[in-house]
């Protein structure tokens, strides 16, 4: 039936090693529990009797309506685990496990929460990888801090001019990033700098067809970057969010004077707007991508919308795109529809389209933290994702 089971957090921990453009996680508001989301209501029904519980089940069951929740066991150091199930195509049936922690800052403060990911997967093909993840904020929340470490061996197929022929080459990968930026008071915007390393061994036969991917064939290549990130950012909750705006604009020179083997730019704009009114959410978001000419062919954006595979549709100039509709059925529980667009552009340029709906639990009321199942209808794949916070969530700031 389906091809593809993904969750957010391979997205967050494995597909540093497989996208072209690796993100971190990161953080930007207060406490949801400050702010809680349009959609939600916190206070069960009047003839309803909040469970009261004691000793580890407090840990697990929300004080006010009695339903699973881990709030609590967040708030003191705890952690939730997520099983990362894997079916995708080019690298085939995989397993894993990660580790979600979050650190709520004191209550009335505007400092955005701690988060920690740690975890690794491996797959059928023989693709496997790792690695931890921490964003949060120092000097008094003046500046905030996204750092992630990852290795891995990556098994995948490219497909030269986004034809459905496919070449298999095996990047073995480390990955270390680290991006800062200040807070410019409570305008919403931040501005700061990033340095990126990440190392790449390729192994592919193309018999001379391809010379762009062939030339770093059988060899270790280390890319090194310097850039810089302007964020804006006004969301209620940077977990789901239900209003507000997210805009990230990043620039990266990859260059031989600060050690990387090949000299290229990147550059991305991404923007996801949440509007909410009564019991419905209306969210769109774009993804613009782009990479010079002589940037390795492993480092083209592609085309991310769900029920596309990572890695299908590549280029030097992509778009993406999705709009999604959310309506909240109780204070737990959310069905969502989305639709997605995506473009590459230029000499190979490509297009897809893909549909699809999903269900959301509130597993941390305090946070305002959902997680759910999306399934995607792609031209190609029908896809079903397991989502940890906004399907977003790895894109936004």
């Amino acid at each position: 039936m389906n091809r593809l089971v993904r969750s957010a957090l391979l997205g967050n921990l494995l597909l540093i090693l497989l996208a072209p453009h690796p993100g971190l996680a990161q953080g930007s508001l207060p406490d949801a529990a400050e702010t809680p989301p349009a959609s939600e209501s916190t206070n069960p029904s009047s003839d309803s009797t909040p469970s009261q519980h004691v000793g580890w089940r407090s840990n697990f069951f929300d004080e006010v309506d009695g339903q699973l929740d881990m709030s609590n066991l967040l708030a003191k150091g705890g952690f939730i685990s997520m099983p990362i199930i894997i079916t995708e195509p080019a690298v085939d049936d995989g397993l894993g496990m990660a580790a979600y922690f979050v650190q709520n800052p004191p209550p009335g403060s505007d400092l955005p929460p701690t988060r920690t990911i740690l975890g690794g997967a491996v797959t059928g093909n023989g693709s496997w990888g790792g690695g931890i993840m921490r964003s949060g904020s120092f000097a008094g929340g003046r500046w905030l801090y996204d750092v992630a470490a990852a290795t891995g061996l990556a098994v995948l197929d490219f497909h030269p001019g986004n034809r459905d022929l496919a070449l298999r080459y095996n990047n073995d990968i480390d990955y270390i990033g680290v991006k800062t930026r200040y807070r410019f008071g409570d305008s919403g915007f931040s501005l700061g700098p990033s340095l990126r390393w990440r190392r790449n061994d390729i192994n592919l036969d193309t018999e001379d067809q391809f010379p762009r991917i062939e030339e770093l064939a059988e060899r270790k290549i280390e890319l090194v970057s310097l850039g810089v990130a302007g964020h804006f950012d006004n969301r209620d909750n940077p977990l789901t969010p239900t209003r507000g705006l997210n805009v990230v604009a990043e620039f990266q020179r990859f260059d031989e004077a600060i050690g990387s083997d090949a000299d290229f730019n990147t550059a991305s704009l991404f923007g996801a707007w949440f509007h909410s009114w009564d019991q419905w959410t209306f969210a769109a978001m774009a993804d613009a991508q782009v990479a010079s000419e002589d940037a390795p062919f492993f480092m083209q954006p592609d085309i991310n919308i769900r029920g596309l595979a990572r890695n299908r549709y590549t280029g030097d100039e992509v778009l993406s795109s999705e709009i999604e509709i959310r309506r909240q059925l109780t204070p737990r529980w959310a069905a969502v529809g989305f639709g997605g667009y995506g473009r590459t552009f230029g000499d190979d340029d490509a297009d897809a389209a893909t549909w699809g709906g999903g269900v959301r639990y509130r597993i941390a009321r305090k946070l305002g933290l959902d997680v759910g199942l999306d399934y995607a209808v792609g031209p190609e794949e029908e896809v079903v994702y397991i989502q940890f916070g906004h399907a977003w969530g790895m894109q936004m700031d």
